[in-house]
């Protein structure tokens, strides 16, 4: 299994949210003095999705995710045990690496393979091969993980209304992740971002108003628009920049 999934199951497993990693990993931040022990939620997804993290935010995760940090090192093919069999003793020849079995961690075998993806509410998709089926076909072939990331409108989301209603696979560039101010002339020229936040994903309109993020829904869908302090209630993942829309929702529009 990727060392990515092995961290989201274990975590869904625990019934963690990432505001939970956030918390606890902060706690560890402060009592070492050290920020690089801190696990924000941008950093928490990269994780989920494949990136390899630094050893201090390593062991912030075997404290949150209460597994040994040598257990959870074995998820990414780094077996402590195994120093001694590579360290040469002092006069010997340089040591002839030969092939070894690689351990198992023991708590794969404790994961919820099982564990289905509830679409009711808007969900960025990890790059495991069952969300990645979700993508059309043209698109499978051309997925840049580095930079873009995936998500579905909830089918109980309709805060966007017609411009991405329920059931839209969104396409959204990580790279763009500041809010841009600009004379947009019409709801669909302007930005829209996806915001991570403590209830989940929410493909919104921002504005950024002192030291706070507001999360702006369509007019229409008679939605509130919220309002996040920044840094810490929410991050902006990302810019919207393609969008699949339901073929019955879009021949309704057009």
């Amino acid at each position: 299994m990727e060392s990515g999934k092995v961290i989201r199951e274990l975590r869904e497993e625990r019934f963690l949210r990432p505001t939970d990693i956030e918390r606890m990993s902060r706690a560890i931040a402060d009592t070492r003095g050290n920020s690089d022990f801190y696990v924000p939620h941008s950093t928490l997804a990269d994780i989920e999705f494949g990136a390899v993290p630094s050893i201090h935010k390593l062991f912030s995760l075997a404290v949150c995710l209460r597994v040994p940090l040598e257990e959870l090192m074995l998820a990414y093919g780094i077996d402590s045990g195994e120093v001694t069999a590579f360290a040469p003793t002092p006069g010997s020849k340089p040591v002839e690496l030969q092939s070894i079995g690689t351990k198992e961690p023991s708590f794969r075998f404790r994961l919820n393979f099982d564990r289905a993806v509830d679409f009711a509410e808007t969900t960025l998709l990890t790059m495991q091969p069952e969300d990645l089926a979700l993508l059309p076909p043209a698109l499978q072939g051309r997925v840049e993980f580095t930079r873009f990331r995936y998500a579905v409108i909830g089918f109980k989301d309709t805060s966007m209304s017609t411009v991405l209603p329920p059931g839209s696979l969104v396409e959204v560039d990580i790279n763009e992740n500041r809010v841009e101010f600009f004379n947009w002339r019409t709801l669909q020229e302007r930005p829209v971002y996806l915001v991570w936040h403590p209830e989940g994903h929410s493909c919104c309109w921002c504005q950024l108003d002192a030291k706070e993020l507001l999360a702006v829904p369509h007019p229409q869908s008679n939605y509130p628009i919220r309002r996040f302090k920044m840094p810490g209630e929410a991050t902006v993942v990302g810019r919207v920049v393609n969008a699949w829309i339901p073929f019955t929702l879009a021949a309704r529009r057009s």
